[in-house]
């Protein structure tokens, strides 16, 4: 059976929904995402630096960013088979304690070991939440809204991303590398209160016996033997590579080392980057719903490549932020990613194709700071009396480059539905 005809779980779940009940989910998954994303970014400025004060190579750095999503990659397909099985709204509540909890053993963490673990608890909180999330949202999303409705979902995602980084720089400046930790557990433990009230919905696997009957490896073959799907999904891995690898690695290194920027600085930076993001992604994501995704990706990656490898360049604070103001526009381009996601999958198998995208996308998520890291590591300018390894060099963020060069290329191959759609519906008219 081809995915573009299995139609029948995204239909009911959206027809069975009224547009402004719909409306109202979706605002209250959205809120939520933003609570989560802003304690997570609240702590993206100082991350590296805390890491750094307990002695430990760019390397090790990168791993306490990518230990973060070697837990999430692991539990992603749980957490997605969960979804199938039980309530998605428990689910997204442990994950929400788990965040709370993490972020408390982070903030008091004695020594670099025990941050590692805290930052695996916060990943296992984070696919739990993360992915009963966005099959939710795809469940509840019709085929003609779903850009629209997504790309809401990512946009109050970004404001996470955009207030979060200045948050946190800001508290960190005041009260130290370790307060914002504990401004995260309270923003994760806040979101409880609205994910309280979202609605039950049937699970894919009430809604098709076929399903039922169906191994779980089964469903995960069918899935993986979709050339788009995967082509997607690698575009997804260079996205994420360079969210962690560039953005949350390799720019508040760059930033503080390079430049001897501090946290409030840093902060600012992410934030105009998120900013940036934000004004394009949203009006991209609705904009896919008429001319198609695909191509506004490839652009994207392309874009971005051009960006990632022109940031070491900069040499003061207003270059860098134009830098990265430019980089955060570009990067709104794949609003349309996880609407693209779902086009491709298997509609009765949303669940293990939302564990499965998000498992290969955080493959880049742990793959961009230690890849990168290491590539600091190994061409960083040694500076006499320094604490930290070296000055950055422009080689991590040109390896980045080439990943997304790779993706952009890979992309071009791929089917796009939603154009097919589009045009269909125009030769009727």
């Amino acid at each position: 059976m081809d995915f573009k005809d299995q139609d029948c779980s995204d239909q009911n779940s959206a027809s069975d929904t009224p547009r402004n009940s719909q409306l109202i989910t979706v605002l209250n998954l959205s809120i939520v995402t933003f609570l989560v994303l802003l304690g997570l970014n609240m702590v993206s400025p100082i991350l590296p630096s805390y890491a750094e004060s307990f002695q430990v190579s760019y390397t090790l750095v990168g791993f306490v960013i990518s230990s973060f999503a070697v837990a999430r990659m692991i539990l992603d397909i749980p957490a997605g088979l969960l979804s199938r099985r039980h309530d998605k709204k428990n689910i997204m509540i442990f994950g929400l304690a788990l965040l709370y909890a993490s972020s408390i053993m982070a903030g008091l963490a004695p020594d670099y070991i025990t941050l590692v673990v805290a930052r695996m608890i916060e990943g296992a909180g984070s696919a739990c939440y993360v992915t009963a999330a966005t099959v939710f949202l795809a469940q509840i999303s019709g085929k003609e809204k779903r850009g629209q409705w997504m790309s809401l979902y990512s946009g109050m995602l970004l404001l996470g991303s955009i207030f979060g980084p200045t948050f946190g720089g800001v508290i960190a400046s005041v009260s130290g590398l370790r307060s914002p930790f504990f401004a995260y557990a309270a923003v994760a433990g806040l979101g409880v209160i609205p994910t309280l009230t979202l609605p039950k919905i049937e699970t894919s696997a009430r809604v098709s016996e076929y399903d039922e009957n169906r191994s779980t490896l089964g469903d995960m073959w069918q899935v993986l033997t979709h050339p788009s799907f995967l082509l997607a999904t690698f575009a997804t891995f260079a996205l994420f590579f360079i969210r962690t690898g560039v953005r949350s690695t390799l720019v508040p290194l760059f930033s503080a080392n390079n430049l001897g920027l501090d946290a409030s600085h840093i902060g600012g930076i992410l934030t105009v980057a998120g900013v940036a993001t934000a004004a394009t992604m949203v009006p991209m994501g609705k904009l896919s719903d008429r001319i198609g995704r695909r191509n506004p990706l490839v652009l994207c990656l392309f874009l971005t490549a051009v960006i990632t490898v022109w940031i070491p360049f900069s040499s003061n604070l207003f270059e860098l932020l134009i830098s990265m103001a430019i980089y955060g526009a570009i990067v709104g381009l794949s609003g349309p990613i996880a609407a693209y996601v779902t086009d491709v999958s298997p509609q009765d198998k949303l669940e293990v194709s939302m564990g499965l995208y998000r498992m290969i996308s955080d493959m880049g998520f742990i793959a961009g700071p230690l890849l990168l890291g290491y590539i600091a590591d190994r061409t960083a300018i040694p500076v006499a009396g320094a604490t930290h390894a070296g000055l950055i060099g422009v080689l991590p963020f040109a390896a980045a480059s080439l990943i997304l060069g790779m993706a952009g290329l890979s992309l071009l191959r791929a089917e796009d539905p939603m154009k097919k759609r589009v045009q269909r519906g125009s030769a009727v008219d």
